[in-house]
């Protein structure tokens, strides 16, 4: 008898279906050469301008809630002991 106070997972099963490349239907190939260090170079510039704007907005706004925060702590201090 099997009995089991806790029920098991189903085996996940892996749906794949193989593609395979036939040499003369490359649909990508529009002429043009691809070219790893420009397509490189372009992915580090976006990825620099997001990150530095998303980096100076958070910076400005966490800079600007530690001031708010000490301020009040330090006037809480300054009432409770005067």
């Amino acid at each position: 008898m099997n009995f089991s106070f806790f029920q098991r997972p189903e085996v996940r099963k892996y749906n794949y279906i193989p593609q395979f490349y036939v040499e003369g239907e490359d649909k990508k190939s529009n002429n043009k050469v691809f070219d790893r260090d420009e397509f490189a170079e372009r992915l580090h510039r976006s990825w620099d301008k997001k990150r530095q704007s998303r980096r100076k907005g958070i910076s400005n706004f966490k800079s600007l809630i530690w001031i708010i925060i000490i301020l009040v702590v330090l006037l809480y201090v300054y009432v409770k002991f005067l």
